[in-house]
């Protein structure tokens, strides 16, 4: 099935905004083949993401790109901004690229940047989420090991949070939270939010030593938090 003007809208926006600031984030890469998701065949897949490698190509798809229609223009731009905080932060340089998509689909410039505060706080309320689990997954079989804690600390640097926030959070991986107080933090989040926040936790659930235990407790918060087994077990093996 063809992408619908929405969705190829998004996929170049995102691609141009991980590409604002020279560095392809892994984080950014795996919340794009999300996106790309059941939505296409796989050599249409395979095409899409050799274009999302190559910031040349984007730039050209978006000038040949028919405006899409204005009721989608805030859906696109959020998830694009996403893509800027997917590495803890939104730079100047993936501001200005936002700025530009946001200024062809005709978005007011002064709304587009109180939408970037809300986003922001938003994605900072994921993050709290996605640290937590992070942390009962770390510590799965009873003790984080050395290798888990490198990897929720690699996650905690790229979380969109402040200095305070960060030192408080860095402190969970010793003190993990109770399943019921991660799976309340992730529902309160709207269902793109949690998809997004489970897609994150993917690498710290690859890097465990024991494996099974891991995978189960993913599972699991995705079934309570009201995501598809099968959607959940795709984030994992994709």
């Amino acid at each position: 099935m063809p992408l619908s003007p929405e969705q190829e809208w998004t996929l170049v926006a995102c691609g141009l905004v991980a590409h604002a600031d020279g560095i392809l984030d892994v984080g950014e890469w795996e919340q794009v083949l999300w996106m790309l998701d059941e939505r296409l065949a796989a050599d249409e897949a395979e095409a899409w993401l050799e274009l999302l490698a190559h910031r040349e190509g984007l730039e050209a798809r978006l000038r040949e790109l028919p405006l899409p229609p204005p009721l989608f223009t805030e859906t696109i731009l959020e998830r694009a901004w996403r893509m800027a905080l997917a590495d803890g932060r939104g730079s100047d340089e993936e501001r200005h690229v936002h700025d530009d998509i946001a200024k062809r689909l005709g978005a007011d410039p002064a709304e587009v940047v109180a939408l970037r505060e809300r986003w922001s706080e938003s994605a900072a309320r994921r993050a709290d989420a996605v640290v937590a689990f992070a942390a009962m997954l770390a510590n799965a079989d009873g003790i984080a090991e050395s290798g888990e804690r490198a990897e929720f600390d690699d996650l905690l640097a790229r979380m969109p949070v402040t200095a305070a926030q960060r030192g408080a959070l860095a402190g969970l991986i010793d003190a993990p939270p109770a399943l019921a107080d991660v799976v309340g933090r992730l529902t309160a989040l709207p269902p793109e939010e949690r998809a997004i926040a489970l897609v994150s936790l993917v690498p710290l659930v690859r890097a465990s030593f024991t494996g099974d235990r891991e995978r189960n407790l993913f599972l699991d918060l995705a079934e309570r938090v009201a995501i598809a087994r099968a959607d959940a077990e795709r984030m994992l093996d994709r």
